[in-house]
């Protein structure tokens, strides 16, 4: 069954600001990863209206690993999964840069409709997806999706600021979770590598692995793009990166263009000197 059926429109009502701020602390109060997920999803509703959603959190490994999700069917979270995670520029510029962006406008207009977000998002009954980075001691730590149902309305500046107060606060309650030692490592293998619940919120997260630390930004960046950066470093020109990832050219080009924009690179040649600077 799709979503389309039981997933509303951004919410469009306005909201005093004291209903923000109660949603925000009672997000930033969570003191474990099943209540911070409980109040994302629910606080969702009064903030940004009824939207399916989905957690992901980083493993000790550096893998991002899906938790859990809201009105969203299994088949979607498994294809996206399977055909798209790992070259979801969109997911790239949200870890990398840590910020809230929504797909209309992060794509453009033009290329909205041609983009793999888009195209997987619609074959599932949704329109409009936006996402936004759980951010603990200045590093990507997860990262909260939500996207709307079909034939509705682009998300608003409204809602990218709410999400991203959203995820402001849910930092908080990860990086107090952490300093307390209360952050009980979720995201623990299940004993079968095929089951269902693989991830689960009931299960350990051991946070960030300790490469999390090096003090080189290429190694701080996610495992596509650092792969990108590592062939434009190497001389590789975007159709041969594209044949060496199996990823088309529009998506190392979003790979490029993000690159610029996190070093603050000109050009392709700027982005690459930079790249060699920093890896030095």
């Amino acid at each position: 069954m799709t979503m389309r059926s039981v997933v509303a429109r951004p919410a469009n009502r306005e909201i005093s600001a004291d209903a923000v701020r109660r949603s925000a602390l009672c997000i930033a109060d969570c003191r474990s990863l099943t209540a911070l997920r409980d109040a994302l999803f629910s606080h969702a509703d009064r903030m940004i209206g009824v939207v399916a959603m989905g957690l992901y959190m980083f493993d000790r490994a550096d893998e991002l690993r899906y938790v859990s999700s809201r009105l969203a069917p299994q088949g979607f979270l498994d294809e996206y999964e399977r055909e798209y995670r790992k070259t979801d520029t969109m997911l790239d510029c949200i870890v990398s840069q840590r910020r809230t962006v929504d797909g209309f406008h992060f794509h453009g207009p033009a290329r909205w409709r041609h983009s793999g977000n888009y195209e997987i998002l619609r074959g599932w009954g949704f329109h409009h997806n936006m996402g936004g980075a759980l951010v603990v001691n200045g590093r990507a730590a997860g990262a909260l999706f939500v996207a709307t149902a079909r034939a509705v309305d682009p998300f608003e500046e409204v809602h990218v600021k709410r999400l991203d107060l959203m995820c402001r606060a849910g930092s908080l309650a990860l990086t107090a979770m952490r300093e307390r030692e209360r952050l009980r490592c979720e995201l623990s293998v299940s004993a079968s590598d095929d089951g269902p619940g693989l991830w689960s919120v009931e299960g350990e997260w051991s946070g960030p692995s300790a490469e999390l630390d090096d003090d080189r930004p290429m190694d701080r960046l996610p495992a596509r793009s650092r792969e990108v950066a590592m062939l434009l470093c190497r001389g590789r020109p975007n159709k041969a990166i594209a044949h060496e990832l199996g990823i088309s050219v529009y998506t190392v080009k979003e790979h490029v263009q993000n690159l610029c924009k996190r070093f603050g690179a000109l050009n392709r040649t700027d982005l690459v000197h930079r790249l060699l600077i920093s890896s030095s």
